[in-house]
């Protein structure tokens, strides 16, 4: 088997971080992609290329590593305004913020893999998605597009791409979104009253996914839901 080298947007922290770990401790190359060269990042465990693209802009060139194969994880959320509750005012803005996440969430991983695979065919790929891609809440609607729009680019490049396998990974929630350690049990045990196993998921659920995602030679244009069958209630 070749050397493969793995690209990582987003590797910086959080899940982006913990999937380019993963694939250290594999003794693999890792392509660990941030915004830019003046975000902060801390020291990986091993040895990566850098490699900085802030993704609301064109996409300047590529790394100079020959990558097999690309982890989406890199994502733009952003709350916005419930289209009921939409003013003339507000039009403009929820416009722009649109535009910003289908850039950032479809339009920009798009190009990345498609200038990707023409330089070389990779081996696959595996976007981040959201478990809540196809379900619509008040305020989320750029974001909930963008994902619904990437779950429609994971199938599609799936057929353009093969032999390459392409999937996604959806997750469930996996890192609380408050500080306050009360308020975070709480809201982790809301959580966890809604899904099938009964807890909250892990970062390590996740990359657990990418990883076998990544490595499945025979599954593509697949999304496989990490959310604790949170939606199976």
């Amino acid at each position: 088997m070749t050397q493969r080298t793995t690209l990582v947007t987003g590797a910086s922290r959080r899940i982006g971080r913990a999937i380019a770990e993963a694939c250290l401790a594999r003794g693999e190359t890792v392509v660990a992609h941030r915004r830019s060269a003046t975000s902060e990042c801390a020291p990986f465990s091993a040895p990566v290329i850098d490699w900085c693209w802030d993704m609301t802009q064109p996409l300047p060139g590529l790394p100079a590593a020959q990558v097999t194969d690309v982890v989406l994880n890199a994502s733009l959320f952003e709350r916005g305004y419930a289209w009921g509750a939409l003013g003339a005012a507000e039009v403009g803005d929820e416009r722009e913020r649109l535009e910003r996440h289908l850039r950032v969430n479809l339009l920009a991983p798009w190009e990345l893999v498609v200038r990707l695979h023409a330089q070389h065919p990779l081996r696959s790929v595996v976007m981040l998605l959201d478990t809540y891609l196809d379900r619509s809440f008040a305020g989320h609607a750029a974001y909930q597009v963008s994902r619904a729009a990437g779950a429609g680019m994971v199938r599609a490049l799936a057929a353009e791409l093969a032999p390459a396998c392409v999937n996604a990974v959806a997750p469930g929630t996996v890192l609380p979104s408050v500080r306050d350690p009360a308020e975070r049990a709480e809201q982790e045990e809301a959580i966890a009253a809604r899904t099938v196993l009964g807890r909250m998921g892990s970062v390590d659920d996740v990359v657990q996914a990418v990883l076998y995602l990544r490595d499945a030679a025979y599954i593509t244009g697949e999304i496989l839901r990490v959310d604790g069958g949170r939606f199976k209630l």
